[in-house]
């Protein structure tokens, strides 16, 4: 038999919903992607350049779009879930303002 406790109004230990900020889901991925990026081109610096035709400008710009671009895709499947965490904490820090 299960006794509820009528002293307190419904609904206060159900979880509260949170509004969805959809701008600050955008800015999370954005600083994810961020970090990705800043984590691949360290990565690519531990490896030795060479071969037989040395790097050119061309291909250094080419290799950092390309690296940002696998940053955005990365954030966007959440993987990682750095997004999750910062979206929570700036949802958390802005509902005070």
């Amino acid at each position: 038999m299960k006794i509820e406790n009528t002293n307190q109004p419904r609904g206060l230990n159900e979880p509260k919903e949170t509004p969805e900020n959809p701008e600050l889901k955008k800015v999370a991925k954005q600083f994810e992607a961020v970090f990705i990026n800043q984590m691949i081109g360290a990565m690519r610096k531990t490896v030795t350049p060479g071969g037989l035709i040395p790097e050119s400008n061309a291909e250094r710009v080419f290799k950092g779009m390309l690296d940002s671009e696998h940053a955005e895709r990365m954030a966007d499947a959440e993987q990682l879930g750095l997004s999750k965490i910062i979206y929570e904490h700036l949802l958390r820090t802005s509902q005070g303002k």
